[in-house]
């Protein structure tokens, strides 16, 4: 009976998040090792929500006065945040789910989420892979990032991103832009291993240096039917010139920056490769950010996508900041439309 049981388990195999693992075989890049449901929904009530939000708009403003910046906070937020229905829809989250996972990526055991349908049985989703901002612990993603990306699970989308390696209790170092690309660019592997994502509709989406971060993938060639990117940095020299505290963390992340500065920057940078970007791309920047200057980065990758008559949308955001929050149902709202757009 054990000879019969151990012969049993060889000839099925193992399962791990979706991928069937025979017997001696090692698990790929993109494989999901581990997986949880993610915790509730940071805010107990609208009250809490709207408190958070004053908060985080305090600690942005202070943020901008230390380097130097001005960024105003705007005096009524009547308007610019959920209703009480809004925000109860949203935390009722009803018919999705979040998971927080564990994947492989270079070997290494890294941290993201992943949105989706409860129910995804029979399915074939299009999906998002959505690259976060920051670095380290600072701007990682949480699972109720943009309300566990409601509006876009609501349109039929399953989201999936990374936190990149060594954060969020993940192994290995990121590299601002190095080996942290391939981060992910084995979210596609990861993808086709779920079996209810429809893999002719992939799409990416970036913010601040998770723009870079889609840009870059795009340069390795990911293969999506097209991508969006918000407060985009895409001249790294640009910003360093600009900010003196992002030339320290490009010195504490970038392996290469000591000994090929600005050639390590440029490397990371779209405007001197726009040649590189083959997917249709839309633009979306405030106009008053101060973490990413609008002209260096978004006019300028623009500028350098028109003179070789690719294509793409500009749409900048008067007096709006690097999260464009005061026109944040705008930004869902287009993105949507141009990822279907170019839907198969």
């Amino acid at each position: 009976m054990k000879a019969a049981k151990r012969i049993l388990v060889a000839a099925c195999g193992l399962m791990l998040g979706g991928w069937a693992l025979a017997q001696g075989e090692s698990l790929r890049d993109g494989a999901i090792v581990g997986q949880v449901p993610c915790g509730p929904h940071p805010y107990a009530s609208h009250e809490q929500y709207v408190e958070s939000v004053q908060a985080r708009l305090a600690k942005e403003a202070e943020a901008a006065r230390r380097e130097g910046f001005r960024f105003d906070v705007p005096p009524d937020l009547t308007q610019l945040l959920r209703s009480k229905a809004e925000f109860e829809k949203r935390r009722a989250y009803v018919g999705f789910e979040c998971r927080r996972i564990t994947y492989l990526s270079d070997g290494l055991k890294v941290i993201g989420f992943l949105w989706k349908p409860k129910e995804t049985d029979g399915k074939k989703l299009p999906l998002i892979i959505y690259t976060r901002g920051g670095n380290r612990e600072f701007g990682k993603l949480s699972p109720w990032a943009s309300w566990g990306f409601y509006e876009y699970l609501s349109n039929g989308f399953v989201v999936v991103a990374s936190q990149y390696r060594g954060n969020d209790g993940g192994e290995g170092r990121e590299e601002f832009g190095g080996a942290d690309v391939r981060d992910v660019l084995h979210l596609v592997q990861l993808a086709r291993g779920l079996g209810y994502v429809d893999m002719n509709n992939l799409f990416l989406f970036g913010w601040s240096r998770g723009g870079m971060q889609a840009l870059l993938a795009l340069k390795e060639g990911i293969p999506v039917n097209a991508a969006a990117v918000g407060g985009v940095v895409a001249d790294l020299t640009a910003v360093a010139e600009k900010r003196s505290d992002m030339v320290n963390e490009f010195k504490e992340l970038i392996p290469e920056f000591g000994a090929r500065g600005d050639e390590a920057l440029r490397e990371r940078s779209a405007v001197y490769w726009p040649d590189r970007i083959g997917a249709p791309l839309l633009i979306l920047h405030g106009g008053a950010d101060w973490r990413s200057d609008t002209g260096a980065n978004a006019l300028a990758l623009a500028w350098k996508l028109q003179e070789l008559r690719k294509t793409f949308e500009l749409h900048i955001y008067a007096d709006d900041d690097h999260g464009i929050f005061r026109n944040s149902a705008d930004v869902d709202r287009r993105v949507i439309a141009w990822f279907r757009r170019y839907m198969r």
